[in-house]
């Protein structure tokens, strides 16, 4: 049996959110170790849109998503899939995430999304400057690109719900459209430009920043799987093959990982795993100035580095199972309705987001103990919440937590 190391602080996962929460807590001065089996920031940290999306309030779930629920599932290239094997397992959280998509729940999600988005962008600024990322950051907004009116008609409650709760957006005619991005081809297409959003040239990069940030910190870091998690009264003991660590206190931020230690802790937590994909071509030139999502594809197109990323959909259906050529075929094709001339793709991606009913994280002690912090769930808004999430993280377990700020995103909301 391994030695049980010791440390104060035990982070479970090294995505964006845990070393985002990694870097906050060695600023408190806090003896940190993060613990992950991957690299960190090799899981869907990297391979996201790249989008630090303070406007995506709007939860996966809404009236209209409800509506076409049945089409959108039996259509294997929709933008909203499942994998059938998987059915029986999915089926209690699907039911969860019909009744959240009913208008009064809606309404509640994207008001508490839009409470947290609201300090996203702050938030990210202090990281920017403690982790020397401003050369991978470009501000230069997002756009949400309306192919076809029916979307766009279909897109105004969205739009009016965001305008009330003071987000910038601006709906741009067709010409405008083509004077953001003349890249595009003609059409007549109506857009919705989000100016206030950022996003980031090479994702990988921003997480080797972040590591090297935190190690430069004193934060350790530890290649390992945990798969036991045990509280007991002087701190909580995780184990896993070959390693045994007791913590003072426990931040599980283990991103689609997180349900089994979760439950550990005491917690029941209605979590599922949304498999996100991406391809990558290789650009002599940016095909375009800034992301640009077009609605009825549900993907993005995002100017990366030398290269092209379209990232994107839904795919329900868990950890296991290999890349679904599919969905992949689906990003290609829709790529290529953009942009006809793009090569073969260089690159393909898969990984997995973690994905609540709801759309809101867990954020916030666990019911089971104090000592247990959780911090995972953020869906399609790992990157972009990352750093608020931290500095709630660090000032709970500081105490200077403000329990109101995180009841909307507590473990208990989903009851035992």
């Amino acid at each position: 049996m391994a030695a049980s190391e010791t440390v104060e602080i035990a982070i479970v996962g090294a995505g964006v959110v845990g070393l985002a929460t990694a870097l906050r807590l060695v600023a408190d001065g806090r003896e940190v170790l993060l613990i992950d089996p991957n690299e960190p920031g090799s899981g869907a940290s990297f391979g996201n849109a790249g989008t630090i999306a303070e406007y995506a309030c709007m939860p996966v779930g809404t009236p209209a998503v409800l509506r076409a629920l049945p089409k959108l599932l039996l259509d294997s290239d929709s933008p909203f899939s499942l994998r059938w094997p998987a059915l029986l397992q999915l089926a209690p959280w699907l039911v969860r995430f019909m009744r959240q998509s009913l208008p009064a729940a809606t309404r509640a999600n994207a008001l508490a999304l839009a409470g947290l988005l609201a300090d996203a962008l702050p938030a990210w600024e202090d990281m920017v400057g403690e982790a020397g990322l401003e050369d991978q950051l470009r501000r230069n907004g997002c756009l949400y690109l309306y192919r076809h009116l029916s979307d766009f008609a279909a897109g105004a409650g969205g739009r009016a719900m965001r305008a009330g709760f003071g987000i910038h957006q601006e709906v741009l005619t067709p010409e405008k459209v083509a004077a953001l991005e003349p890249g595009l081809p003609a059409t007549a297409a109506h857009g919705v430009y989000f100016p206030d959003s950022i996003n980031v040239t090479d994702p990988a990069m921003v997480m080797r920043r972040l590591l090297g940030a935190v190690s430069a910190r004193g934060a350790s870091v530890k290649q390992a799987e945990i798969t036991g998690l045990q509280v007991e009264a002087d701190g909580v003991q995780l184990s896993g093959p070959g390693v045994r660590i007791k913590a003072g206190t426990v931040v599980i931020a283990a991103g689609a990982r997180s349900r089994a230690l979760a439950a550990q802790a005491g917690d029941r937590i209605p979590l599922e795993t949304e498999r996100g994909y991406h391809l990558e071509f290789q650009t002599d030139a940016p095909l375009l100035n800034r992301p640009v999502c077009p609605v009825d594809l549900g993907f993005y197109l995002t100017p990366m580095a030398g290269r092209l990323r379209v990232a994107g959909t839904v795919e329900l259906g868990g950890l296991v199972a290999p890349p679904n050529p599919r969905r992949l075929a689906l990003l290609d094709r829709g790529a290529r309705q953009i942009f006809p001339r793009l090569g073969s793709p260089a690159s393909q991606w898969l990984g997995f987001r973690p994905s609540l009913p709801d759309s809101r994280p867990v954020i916030g002690a666990s019911r089971g103990s104090s000592r247990v912090i959780h911090a995972f769930g953020h869906g399609h808004l790992g990157l972009t919440l990352a750093p608020i999430t931290a500095r709630l993280v660090a000032d709970l377990i500081g105490g200077r937590g403000d329990p109101a700020r995180l009841a909307p995103f507590a473990a208990g909301r989903f009851g035992r």
